[in-house]
């Protein structure tokens, strides 16, 4: 009961943190007084839902989900969005068990793949609609190290709870990208060298 109660909290932390993270998320923004600022998205939604009249609030919907400039990184962050509720209804209806099947056989976090792509696209369409701007990279790279980190910490009290079942699974599929299998002590490493590449070509937009 204890361990069964104390599994739902870490989960609830882990939902949580993750929540928290996409928070710093930056989204391109239109309005009388947002002008062509860029505002992390915890700002971004106050300001939509509540501050900004109807009028610019169809113009914030243009810009997001109609502007022909943001095409590119709108799909990129939809593709994302699509394997995050993918991998999240799977994880639902087995919660409870360890899944290897679908995404889970491809990468062994593939909410949090979802979201990086999501956050990727994303910032391409920053960049597209108002030019590159280094703290926007940086902010996206932090919050994609914290997912990293993140997937890290579940990894080891997955290993405590489910041992070898886990430890063999982790053998077989990749971290968080969907990489050649490596020795596990290179997978951090190679995870930082296909974040940086990501890093790289999205300042190339």
């Amino acid at each position: 009961m204890f361990k069964s109660i104390k599994i739902k909290v870490r989960h609830l932390i882990e939902a949580l943190a993750s929540v928290f993270l996409f928070l710093f998320q930056h989204i391109p923004v239109a309005g009388p007084w947002y002008g062509h600022m860029l505002f992390p998205l915890a700002t971004y939604l106050f300001g939509t839902c509540w501050l900004l009249s109807p009028e610019y609030r169809e113009y914030e919907f243009d810009l997001l989900f109609l502007s022909p400039k943001l095409m590119f990184g709108r799909i990129v962050a939809i593709v994302g969005f699509i394997i995050f509720l993918t991998a999240l209804i799977h994880f639902l209806m087995k919660r409870g068990k360890l899944i290897t099947s679908g995404l889970y056989s491809v990468v062994r976090h593939p909410q949090y793949l979802g979201i990086i792509i999501t956050t990727y696209g994303i910032t391409m369409m920053c960049f597209q609609y108002a030019g590159t701007r280094s703290d926007i990279l940086m902010i996206w790279l932090i919050e994609v190290l914290g997912y990293i980190l993140l997937a890290g910490y579940e990894e080891r009290h997955l290993l405590i709870e489910r041992g070898e079942e886990y430890r063999q699974y982790k053998q077989k599929v990749s971290f968080i990208f969907p990489t050649p299998r490596i020795s596990k002590f290179a997978e951090p490493i190679l995870s930082l060298i296909t974040l940086l590449i990501m890093f790289y070509l999205v300042t190339l937009i």
